[in-house]
């Protein structure tokens, strides 16, 4: 017998009689989801009329087909076999109760069969189904392959970097109880219930006279409000907490680990670990790290180019932004396969206006908001994957993309820090792009 198809071997009652059977496994296909029937052979047939037929637990015997049952009704009255075509058990559609004709005498509606055997026609071996949802495509790389460009099962920096938030919170919150005895500011009240601007600023948010010199923020401007109550003072240096002159350069980083209450937190922590540790998983955790981490720094660059000198910013909303931004890119790339992409489409644009027009309201930095986003678009370009079943062509065409992209993304990167270091004040170089991120309302977009 052939090794690869073992058999199962029932003995009748009396032991002398071994019928075997070749066992068998449900058959899989490449489709996303594939549900395969099988079944075992029927009986093998004999001159004597005779039958495979279990009765109660004692195995398969050899039963006259006519032979009454213990229940006093032929076996298989109840059983009626499909017609050709149409390979089903179980229960009958409705209006159909039975398949073939009833046996003269006998009523013609018989619903269900008795008993275990819940299937018309002669008894057999129960109906295998098999549902199978075949992994994202990328799972048959070899595991350096995988770690490096996905896909991965743990998504290591989405629950690394939220745990390391929720601890700079704490942080914040400690660190403001020390400096003015307090747990949140209440005096002014902080919407976003959490400590105040200057002990965010001491901590590390971005804040430009810290990262730069300013020269109408000189370093002995005193800051109002620094810490116990509005008539304590604090000189710049002395909330930026630098010796001689501002270059605290990882403001432009460290803000992206920090927010400026609860609140904040917890409606970024919504993003985070929903469209975050999906997109890690696609991507792996290298190119995510590139895509979340490079959205948030150009997202507060961007911001402390176009400021007001006395604003100061936190939280990875810059760097959220950057998911979705290569969210429209995985978006248009897949766009044949995806059973709704108009849909998928409009539902990330209204959203992605809907955050936006938000980020015009006080206390929200939308200059993050915008360079994160774009900066998304632009990793997208270059980090997304191949699309499936790309022809030669468009592999020529996306490798293309992909370059001009990652030239423009360079560029952009050294021309805003080189300008935002080089400018005299970096509020000047563009002053009307104050109104991307306020509204024209109650003194909103002021200098202070």
């Amino acid at each position: 017998m052939d090794a690869k198809k073992p058999l199962i071997e029932v003995n009748d009652q009396e032991g002398s009689n071994r019928v075997q059977l070749p066992s068998r496994s449900p058959s899989i296909t490449n489709s996303q989801v594939e549900m395969t029937y099988s079944s075992a052979p029927l009986p093998p047939s004999h001159d004597e009329g005779h039958e495979l037929q279990r009765r109660n637990s004692k195995g398969f015997q050899r039963l006259d087909s006519t032979e009454p049952s213990r229940s006093g009704t032929p076996q298989n009255a109840n059983y009626y076999s499909p017609p050709p075509g149409q390979p089903y058990y179980g229960t009958p559609p409705p209006g159909q109760p039975y398949y073939g004709s009833p046996p003269p005498g006998q009523p013609v509606n018989y619903g269900p069969p008795p008993g275990a055997q819940p299937y018309y026609g002669q008894p057999q071996y129960p109906l295998i189904q098999s549902i199978e949802v075949l992994p994202p495509r990328g799972y048959n790389r070899p595991l350096y392959l995988r770690l490096l460009i996905g896909p991965i099962q743990t998504p290591i920096f989405s629950y690394i970097s939220a745990l390391a938030m929720a601890a700079m919170l704490i942080y914040e919150f400690v660190k403001y109880h020390n400096l003015t005895g307090g747990v949140i500011q209440t005096n002014p009240f902080n919407p976003m219930i959490g400590p105040s601007f200057q002990v965010l600023v001491n901590i590390g948010a971005r804040f430009t006279p810290c990262i730069r010199p300013v020269p109408s923020f000189p370093e002995n401007t005193l800051i109002g409000n620094c810490y116990a109550n509005e008539s304590s003072t604090c000189s710049v240096q002395e909330l930026c907490g630098y010796e001689s002159t501002p270059n605290q350069s990882f403001r432009l980083i460290l803000p992206i680990f920090m927010h400026a209450g609860v609140v904040h937190f917890l409606i970024n922590m919504l993003t985070h670990l929903r469209l975050g540790v999906d997109l890690e998983r696609e991507l792996g955790t290298p190119r995510y790290v590139v895509l979340y981490m490079a959205s948030g720094i150009w997202g507060f660059v961007l911001s402390a180019m176009l400021s007001q000198n006395l604003s100061a910013s936190s939280g990875c909303s810059g760097a959220l932004f950057g998911l979705i931004g290569y969210m429209f890119i995985d978006v248009l790339i897949n766009w044949k396969f995806l059973p709704h992409p108009v849909r998928d489409l409009m539902s990330l644009l209204f959203s992605t206006i809907i955050s936006l027009v938000l980020g015009l309201l006080p206390g929200l930095d939308n200059f993050a908001h915008i360079g994160g986003f774009a900066t998304g678009l632009l990793i997208g370009m270059v980090i997304a994957p191949m699309r499936p079943k790309a022809t030669r062509n468009i592999k020529i065409a996306t490798w293309i993309v992909r370059a001009v992209a990652l030239v423009i993304l360079v560029v952009l990167f050294a021309i805003s820090i080189r300008e935002f270091y080089s400018a005299e004040d970096p509020s000047k170089i563009c002053p009307d792009c104050k109104y991307l991120s306020c509204l024209p309302v109650n003194n909103w977009c002021d200098p202070v």
